[in-house]
């Protein structure tokens, strides 16, 4: 019997029902069809016989190994050829078929509670527009309810980018529908709090709230259903008097129908959330008469989650603004094109173009659309504009911040002189390379050195808002800034230092009064929240209309046209994590409207991101709409093939330069980011190699502590360590995941030997997992006696993988959890684990600034190709945990099998590639030991010194450029001499740009 694996959802599954079963059948074979193979599911209907069933509670094995077994034996007995059951780990839980119906049943009455944490739109729009001054959106219709296959030709472009999306839009739709079908909660109680100030409210109990499967706001809507129970918790079927099925007006007459439910669906609103608790408090219209009328005093509820309609319905305008918008701008260059086309064959003919045109053989061409929108979405090399001299960075603004590097700098000067054209500014920001910092004096230096008076930043998070705003709060006061909220987050989530800066009434986040919101230079916002602004009317489209419409109405003559618009530049950060559709919410706010002159300073995107990370969290999985913004405008050709561009660089001891030689050449309209400012060589060397074409520069210096002097580290005693683990994985029975206990104990050992001998401390510490079940393991493990003198370590912080992006740790320990390759195909569909998954292993490894511990199965690990490259640098450098009893104190260190596994993966190690930080890293350590014999100084090696780059840069960079020539040797067949010679003729051609950034620099100072 072979098991299959079920995906793993944070919790997903409920209790009160949804255990899953087993079904023991014990029917003589020769009843039964011979198949192989067969599926036991626990959802499958059963086979006529006596049936007996097993519950299933922790963490055991499957009842279904009996059966099996039962079976074969059976079959060996009758000479019969035995049935082959397979235990479906990836079933859905069990839940009766009867207590399903209850929520597939149309609902004879519905009583909805008036959310209380919402936004009067209407009322806010006529606080400061007149009814007849509002410009009229074009609706564009609902799309048809069903899934809409995507043509494999149906290729995405200006006129089939609303076809395009809203098939994958249908099919994210119905994914969210299935995913949110797994958080149903069926026959759970709900507790009735004291009343106050007349609201009544209940409180629910939701597995999985903590980590927001599923996220609950503030307003949500949560639709109960009321059964009907004896008191032992088993339905009952009863006579309730319902409208008849089709009647249009309940209240006519009512007939008898038998339901096991009361026939009434109560859609509850969100009045608080406790996800500490995971707990929702409901305000429930029309419930108070009825609560507590359940049969022999049970009262039990069916809650499902239905669908976002308000975010879902901001995404559909924004795709519909903008895709019209893109037809329009479609439609007059096709125009444009056909007519320049009539004009050059009427010339050829003797012809004038009016002769042609009074022969109807040419069409009127409509007045020019802006065309902003199309630049934004599909850029080409006609948007862009030519450099035809080295560039001069003389960057006199003023810096906020004074310890921007070179590409930083660029990044800000290049927008603030929009020198490259109507087009989005990209920023590739590797890990710990500064996106963020970078924005923000970009934001800063708009406001200070051009004309932009009011910028919307945005993020798909709202962790990652309250980042960009607590870095701009350093400068700007509450006047100046806000941290727009939507109504549905609590307080308590918004950092205490932002208080000042957002906006409240009636005790919920809210939109600011038209004039006090027209003042602020900088709104920081979520992307989902920036539909606020389009529902208000506060978009750059809407504002310009309605004040050419107002002053068209009170000064008919004057004719008068606006200069300019409201909304200036448009900043995103951890772009790459966000949807196409998400982005396009912000990106309706900041177009401006059709009839805008292309010749006025037009709005200016920057977005900051990396594609290399964790992408955006989608239901279906669909590469195609998971794919965001940011990394589909890399891969247009303005970008990719750019002489520029990460993937055309090479290696270098500093910045790519541009030299005369590549003159003339289109501005490029993207900075990379190579300077690493958070991890040791060691632990940057891989994702340098593996992600970012060996372009990454380490500039941060280790300190000289006891964690680089540990005992743990092994040969080279680089801060990297890769413990081989085969102990098995498992799977929880109940809507849970994978975990196991063998590496959580080892990840535990770890953690607390470096806290004991080491000195680092419990909040230095991370100990990530991608499967949420471990997560809870890792958890309950170190918080148990053994650990912490008793007491249990409760500030080592623990979480899933997803939570740790855009986050560092002094030490990092990764569980990959997964040693069984059988169950790898089956998480590679679902998304789960570290195998085939190359941005969360990006992620996990990046994480770490000065020491990285990897555990897991070298067969498995090795299956993937960037991990068997992890694998391969880790065995070239010994940086491998042998299993020794004197290396390693811990009882779960490497066994015999982990180590025979290590050993017969090794021969795929030929050929991997070594990175040109890791040869840096080995020069370096030559040197030292040359050094040493001179000077008896330290060599390079954490059990040594913890040097690092420790105020040796010319050590280092003289191994870098080592490193460089064996690499152009062996890639390029370039020699030591010619690539010196390249190098100094680079800094030769391009000695004003740096000589203007040093001088800059310094002017910078002065003035600060």
């Amino acid at each position: 019997m072979e098991a299959t694996e079920k995906p793993e959802e944070s919790r997903k599954g409920v209790s009160n029902g949804n255990s899953k079963r087993c079904t023991l059948v014990t029917v003589p074979l020769k009843s039964l069809p011979v198949r192989k193979n067969v599926l036991l599911s626990p959802s499958a209907p059963e086979v006529d016989g006596s049936v007996g069933r097993e519950e299933s509670n922790g963490a055991s094995r499957p009842a279904s190994l009996e059966a099996s077994q039962h079976l074969d034996s059976s079959a060996s007995a009758t000479n019969e050829p035995a049935i082959q059951w397979e235990y479906d780990v990836y079933a859905k839980p069990f839940v009766p078929s009867a207590l399903r119906a209850v929520n597939l049943e149309p609902a004879p009455y519905v009583v909805t509670t008036t959310a209380k944490h919402q936004i009067n739109i209407n009322r806010y729009v006529e606080s400061f527009a007149g009814k007849e001054f509002i410009p009229e959106r074009v609706h564009v219709p609902w799309p048809n309810p069903g899934l809409q296959r995507l043509s494999g030709h149906l290729k995405m472009n200006a006129s089939t980018y609303l076809e395009y999306f809203v098939a994958l839009w249908k099919i994210e739709i119905e994914a969210k529908r299935e995913e949110n079908e797994t958080y149903t909660l069926y026959k759970v109680d709900l507790m009735p709090l004291p009343p106050t100030d007349d609201d009544r409210l209940y409180a629910l109990s939701i597995p999985g709230l903590r980590e927001d499967s599923p996220l609950v706001e503030l307003g949500d809507t949560i639709q109960l259903r009321q059964l009907h129970v004896d008191s032992y918790g088993n339905l009952l079927w009863l006579t309730v008097m319902v409208p008849p099925e089709g009647s249009s007006n309940p209240s006519d007459y009512k007939v008898p129908r038998v339901l096991n439910w009361t026939g009434v669906q109560y859609n509850a609103s969100v009045y608080g959330i406790s996800r500490a608790q995971e707990t929702v408090y409901l305000k429930i219209s029309g419930l108070n008469g009825l609560f507590g009328f359940g049969v022999r005093g049970i009262v039990c509820f069916n809650a499902v989650l239905p669908l976002k309609e308000r975010l879902l319905g901001a995404q559909w305008t924004a795709l519909g603004i903008i895709s019209r918008e893109l037809l329009k701008g479609d439609v007059h260059e096709e125009l444009c094109r056909q007519t320049a086309e009539i004009a050059v064959a009427a010339t050829s003919q003797g012809k004038s173009e009016e002769t042609a045109r009074s022969n109807g053989t040419s069409q009127s061409i409509p007045a020019a659309t802006n065309g902003w929108i199309r630049r934004m979405l599909f850029p080409t090399d006609s948007d862009g504009k030519i450099q035809t001299k080295l560039r001069t960075i003389n960057f006199r603004r003023g810096l906020f911040d004074h310890k921007l590097n070179y590409e930083q700098l660029q990044a800000v000067n290049s927008v603030c002189a929009d020198e490259y054209g109507t087009l989005p500014f990209l920023i590739s920001g590797p890990p710990g390379t500064g996106k963020t910092k970078t924005l923000v004096e970009l934001a800063l230096q708009l406001l200070n050195t051009t004309k932009v008076a009011h910028i919307l930043i945005c993020a798909p998070s709202e962790a990652a808002a309250d980042t960009l705003a607590q870095r701009l709060r350093i400068h700007l006061s509450p006047t100046q800034l806000l941290r727009l909220n939507g109504p549905g987050r609590q307080d308590i989530e918004v950092p205490r230092e932002l208080t000042p800066y957002c906006y409240m009434e009636n005790n919920m986040y809210y939109l600011p009064p038209f004039k006090q919101f027209m003042k602020y230079n900088i709104v920081v916002t979520s992307a989902r929240d920036a539909g606020l602004l389009s529902e208000s009317r506060l978009t750059n489209a809407d504002l310009y209309n309605i004040e050419q419409n107002t002053m068209a109405a009170f000064q008919p003559e004057s004719n008068h046209v606006p200069t300019s618009l409201h909304w200036g530049a448009l900043l995103m950060d951890e772009a790459a994590q966000a949807t196409e559709l998400d982005a396009l919410l912000p990106l309706s706010i900041v177009m401006p409207p059709s009839a805008y002159p292309q010749d006025l300073p037009q709005p200016r995107l920057v977005m900051a991101g990396d594609q290399n990370q964790l992408g955006p969290r989608t239901a279906s999985r669909d590469e195609r709409f998971s794919k965001s913004l940011f990394a589909r405008l890399f891969e247009r050709g303005v970008y990719s093939k750019h002489p520029m561009a990460r993937d055309n660089s090479r290696p270098s001891v500093g910045a790519a330069v541009m030299t005369a030689a590549m003159l003339p050449i289109l501005y490029p309209p993207f900075v990379n980011l190579i300077r690493n400012y958070r991890s040791h060589p060691a632990i940057l060397s891989e994702p340098s190699t593996l992600f970012y074409n060996d372009t990454l520069i380490p500039e941060i210096p280790i300190p000289q502590t006891p964690l680089q002097a540990s005992g743990i580290w092994q040969g080279r005693r680089w801060p990297v360590l890769y413990i081989p683990h085969t102990g098995l994985d498992d799977i929880e029975r109940d809507g849970g995941g994978w975990y196991n206990y063998s590496e959580a104990r080892i990840a535990c050992d770890l953690a607390q030997r470096l806290i004991i001998e080491s000195g680092v401390q419990q909040k230095d510490i991370c100990i990530m997992s991608p499967f949420a079940a471990q997560v809870r393991v890792l958890r309950n493990t170190i918080r148990n006696t053994p650990y912490g003198g008793g007491s249990g370590l409760w500030d080592v912080n623990i979480g899933p993988l997803e939570a740790f992006q855009g986050l560092e740790s002094r030490v990092v320990i990764i569980c990959t959890t997964r040693t069984r390759d059988r169950f790898l195909e089956a998480d590679t569909q679902r998304g789960l684990g570290l195998i085939g998954q190359k941005r969360k292993m990006n992620v996990a490894i990046t994480r770490a600034k000065e020491a990285l511990v990897v555990i897991g199965s070298p067969n498995v690990l090795s299956k993937d190709e960037h991990w068997n490259e992890f694998l391969a640098f880790c065995d070239r450098n010994g940086l491998v945990e042998p299993g020794s009893k004197e290396a390693l104190t811990w009882t779960a260190a490497p066994g015999k099998v982990a180590l025979d596994s290590w050993e017969a993966v090794k021969p795929g190690f030929a050929g991997s590639k070594v990175g040109v930080l890791e040869k840096a890293l080995l020069v370096k350590e030559e040197k030292e030991k040359e050094q040493l014999v001179e000077n008896q100084r330290r060599i390079l090696g954490g059990g040594h010194a913890a040097v690092g780059l420790v105020g040796e840069d010319g050590m280092w960079e003289a191994g870098l450029r080592a490193a460089l020539e064996d690499w152009a040797i062996e890639e390029e067949g370039v020699d030591g001499e010619e690539l010196y010679t390249e190098d100094e003729e680079q800094e030769d051609e391009s000695e004003d740009e740096h000589e203007d950034e040093e001088t800059s620099s310094e002017d910078t100072e002065e003035e600060g």
